[in-house]
């Protein structure tokens, strides 16, 4: 071996060691009780909720908080406009969060009042009352579209904050009968009250005026003034308790905020210029605008920064402040001025929360499935591994080599970054681990080849790696591009599957690139190595299929599996959706003695989620049942419990009572939907013009409609099947979409490079022949994934049958759709708008 094959071998074992141990080395310490280093032992890999129990709690909305916010809010704005237009009137009075009353109208006046309310406040009905007064009632509509408002904020800004706090992949939904509770699941938490903390802070940050103070008591602070609180102020007190060593003081500000939480663009933990914790903060450009605005016009005042409603300082006022930069100073911790930070950054929250309890839960998949899912993988990988070892002898060694260096990095960088492995995550290395496969046997279908022609092994090894770069290259950056926009416009289990993907494909490209030729190196620079074990058997001899000819009948094929899939979602009002996207109805349930979820699952019949919910000693599950069609939201819950009730009655279970049971929403609400959908849309669009500028145009329409036949297809056989549409069947459609735009790829790179050596044959004839050359290889790696998706599908348990299934039709659609589809179309294309390339292809293809 020479030097700098062995300086090759070294880098690639200390790159392995370097990022794997983030993966294995906290797992080896718990066991051996090794203490260090705490920057790895805390990068530990971490798991979703699915597979991982987790914290689950409830919280309310107080939507009254907004209610009477914007009632103050109204009256506010209707007295400045009745100033502003010469109505002279009483005090404006809040009654209650829904009611405000106006005192003392001039009736001469009572017309202007009318017009201007009119327009401020449109979803206030006016009453007219006793001793020239109106009352302002806000109406039925507008109170429910603001509360069912107030919720849907409440919940993303949840969701943002979780997000702050690292937590990856939680489940969040909307529940309760009045749909105003927030049921929270964080996979993995430990620190429970400094989670419900985060959470449940309000946050409402506002700038306001000081009218007077500070005072030591609201009487002191409201003796000059007859003791009466003048219109539109209010009294605030500070963040000091009374309770301890110092004193409380007390402001009178104005009640309407000069800036908000709103007009924040970012907030950090600092150091004050007395090295206290404290928060700095900068605005946009706009509330910077208005601060410079503020601060200049009422130099030598009190500007008072109020957290909920508590004045955390209230500086004077020495100069115009431009920049919008300043800072929030108080009696924090450091850890206190980090979790403000985090809530600031994230938004107020637009009512305040009452914590309703929480327990620990169990993974979603439920125990049993987990353990069945873990023996499904490991069988499918030793099947994967007895077909490598004896399609292609000792080379076969090689591709597994490759493919857990892959699994190393990959699982190691995803603990230093900090993700959660979940369903969706594993379905991006189910993803990997193929590409990874795909890459090895392209390049030993190459070698095999260039065997063929090439005088010399070294000459064929170096000739095959070298022959497929590109194609390894162009089918790795259509995946990157594809994950990019999937990280960038998802969210939530869509972000953990395009995060997993991507870190898998930069590893797959250091391993089939590097490792595997430098094995293949090593292993010839021996003495004695003459020869080269990769087998000699092959799938197709030479194939000469005329796959083009049968693109007509092919295409109809397809149409007829599409009508008939979607005729049956139409007839049925669209595609049956899971929990975690209808929502459904939570029923807790106590058992007299132990039992398992898996029992449990296979007594309720349909698809739902059986969670352990508290400790193991207190034999209680979680059952999430998804939405009921056509029924009322009345007699839901009654007959949601009575189903569960009787299904468990006829299964042998112990004797057992329902403790709790609760409307849930989807966890996936329509804004993750609906990003969900642009980041798919965004991802396709980007393959395209990817495919677009290495290729032709019209390569690129075969590529997406070859994408869109597997994903229609597919979703086709889940309607005919009868499989509801969850996140884990998404997960399974995002991997077989990988999956055909790899496979389409590597036929159009042949094409490419068929056209050197076609050069008087029409792109008929080149496409045909591409698709013959790379059928073995498209069998090879469809079969070895057919076999993981298979052992999944037999072994995994009834919770994964959807993600198998899913699996298994989108590997099958995704071959067929490369052979007949994606050539068939580029060529139809080709005819139609360049002609002259259809009939010969000397100008090459891009």
């Amino acid at each position: 071996m020479n030097s700098r094959l062995r300086w090759k071998v070294v880098g690639i074992f200390a790159v392995t060691f370097a990022v794997s141990i983030f993966a294995w080395y906290p797992l080896v310490a718990e066991k051996l009780g090794m203490k260090g280093p705490d920057f790895i032992l805390q990068k530990r890999l971490r798991l979703g909720l699915d597979l991982e129990g987790g914290v689950h709690f409830v919280l309310r909305v107080n939507t009254d908080d907004a209610v009477l916010a914007e009632t103050r809010a109204t009256a506010a704005r209707l007295d400045e406009a009745l100033h502003q237009h010469g109505v002279e009137t009483g005090a404006i009075e809040v009654l209650n969060p829904r009611q405000f009353r106006v005192h003392n109208v001039n009736s001469a006046r009572d017309k202007v009042l009318r017009q201007v309310s009119g327009e401020l406040a449109g979803n206030f009905d006016r009453e007219p009352g006793v001793g020239e007064t109106y009352t302002f009632t806000i109406n039925p509509t507008a109170l429910a579209t603001l509360r069912e408002d107030t919720v849907t904020q409440a919940r993303q800004t949840v969701e943002r904050r979780v997000n702050e706090l690292g937590v990856a992949e939680p489940l969040i939904a909307v529940q309760g009968a009045a749909r105003d509770q927030i049921l929270v699941q964080l996979p993995g938490m430990t620190d429970v009250e400094r989670a419900r903390e985060i959470l449940g802070e309000t946050a409402r940050l506002e700038w306001k005026l000081v009218e007077r103070g500070p005072a030591p008591t609201r009487e002191a602070l409201l003796e000059a003034i007859g003791g009466v609180v003048p219109p539109n102020t209010e009294v605030a007190i500070d963040v000091q308790d009374s309770a301890t060593s110092g004193s409380s003081s007390y402001y009178l500000v104005r009640s309407a905020a000069a800036l908000t939480g709103g007009d924040l663009r970012n907030a950090r933990a600092i150091r004050d210029e007395h090295n206290q914790p404290a928060v700095g903060f900068s605005l946009t450009p706009e509330g910077a605008r208005r601060f410079a605005h503020l601060t200049g016009q009422n130099v030598g005042r009190y500007l008072a920064i109020l957290l909920d409603g508590r004045v955390q300082s209230a500086p004077e006022i020495e100069n115009r402040i431009p920049g919008g930069e300043g800072y929030i100073r108080g009696s924090f911790t450091q850890q206190q001025a980090v979790d403000l930070a985090l809530v600031l950054r994230t938004g107020a929250l637009p009512a305040s929360m009452t914590y309703l309890g929480g327990r620990y839960v169990g993974p979603t998949l439920g125990s049993e499935s987990i353990q069945a899912g873990i023996v499904a993988s490991l069988a499918g990988m030793a099947l994967i591994a007895v077909f490598m070892l004896a399609y292609y002898q000792r080379a076969g060694i090689n591709a597994l080599v490759s493919v857990v260096v892959n699994l190393l990095l990959l699982l190691g960088a995803l603990a230093y970054l900090g993700g959660a492995l979940t369903l969706p995550g594993i379905a991006g290395l189910i993803l990997t681990i193929g590409m990874g496969v795909d890459s090895n046997v392209l390049i030993f279908e190459r070698i095999k080849e260039e065997l063929r022609t090439t005088k010399g092994i070294k000459a064929a090894v170096a000739a095959g790696f070298d022959r497929v770069f590109l194609t390894i290259l162009d089918t790795h950056i259509a995946s990157l591009i594809a994950a990019a926009f999937l990280f960038q416009f998802g969210t939530g289990p869509i972000r953990g599957f395009a995060t997993t993907l991507t870190i898998g494909l930069l590893a797959n490209v250091f391993t089939a690139v590097l490792v595997s030729r430098t094995i293949f190196e090593a292993t010839l620079s021996r003495r004695g190595a003459a020869r080269l074990s990769i087998g000699t058997v092959q799938i197709f001899k030479a194939p000469q299929y005329d796959f083009i000819r049968w693109r007509r009948h092919a295409l109809a094929l397809s149409i007829v599996v599409i009508l008939a899939g979607v005729s049956l979602m139409v007839s049925r009002g669209g595609l049956p959706l899971g929990i975690d996207f209808s929502g459904g109805t939570i029923v807790i349930v106590k058992f007299r003695e132990a039992v398992s979820e898996g029992l449990i699952h296979n007594a309720i019949p349909g698809e739902e989620v059986v969670q352990r919910y508290g400790e193991s000693a207190e034999n209680t599950l979680l059952i999430r049942l998804p939405q009921v069609e056509d029924a009322t939201e009345g007699t839901i819950l009654e007959e949601e419990v009575n189903r569960v009730v009787a299904a468990l009655q006829t299964t042998d279970v112990p004797r057992f009572e329902v403790v709790g049971t609760e409307l849930v929403g989807p966890t996936m609400g329509a804004d993750l939907q609906r990003k969900g959908l642009y980041a798919t849309a965004a991802s396709i669009m980007g393959i395209t013009l990817y495919i677009a500028l290495r290729f032709r145009p019209s390569f690129a329409v075969g590529a997406i409609a070859a994408t869109l036949h597997d994903i229609f297809v597919t979703l086709s056989f889940l309607s005919l099947c009868g499989y509801d549409l969850s996140l884990n069947v998404v997960a399974a459609i995002l991997t077989i979409t990988g999956y055909s735009v790899n496979d389409t790829i590597v036929m159009f790179d042949r094409v490419r490079e068929n056209v050197r050596t076609m050069r008087r044959d029409t792109l008929e004839s080149v496409v045909n022949n591409a698709v013959n050359q790379t059928l073995g290889r498209t069998v090879i790696t469809a079969g070895t994934t057919f076999m993981a998706a298979v052992a999944l599908f037999i072994f995994g348990g009834e919770v994964l049958h959807g993600f198998a299934f899913t699996m298994l039709v989108g590997i099958v659609s995704g071959t067929y759709s490369t052979i007949f589809i994606a050539a068939a179309i580029a060529v139809m294309m080709s005819r139609r708008f360049d002609p002259d390339a259809a009939r010969a292809t000397r100008r090459g293809t891009g």
